[in-house]
């Protein structure tokens, strides 16, 4: 970890023992891709012992390393929270969070605005 940033655990959002929504840092995302690496192209791990003893096939980890290298490489997004609502055919979607999980502190302006929202998505999923 860099000695200018502290060391932040990696932090479970939600998570329902399936599907598991995290929050990392670019160095804790940067560091498990390299581990993965490692892992896939690097230590030699025989194919018939490798899912035993790591849980998980060979591919199957390449894959979230593609994913992962495909995430580090997007553009990042310029905004610390996400306050968003649509219509998604007769159904209303929304999402507020912040960057680390957390709730969207809103103002009453901002959060009457995200009502009216939310009633304008509404009208329109009972359109369809």
């Amino acid at each position: 970890m860099s000695e200018t940033q502290p060391i932040v655990p990696l932090l479970t959002v939600r998570q329902n023992g399936h599907r598991y929504l995290l929050s990392a840092s670019r160095v804790q995302l940067e560091g498990i891709g390299n581990a993965l690496n490692e892992i896939c192209n690097g230590v030699h791990i025989e194919d018939p012992e490798f899912q035993s003893r790591l849980g998980a096939t060979r591919e199957e980890l390449q894959a979230v390393l593609k994913s992962l290298s495909g995430i580090l490489c997007a553009e990042p997004s310029g905004d610390f929270e996400t306050v968003k609502a649509w219509a998604d055919g007769c159904s209303v979607q929304a999402r507020c969070m912040s960057a680390y999980g957390d709730p969207v502190d809103m103002s009453s302006i901002e959060a009457r605005k995200f009502a009216h929202l939310l009633i304008e998505c509404a009208d329109k999923a009972d359109s369809m």
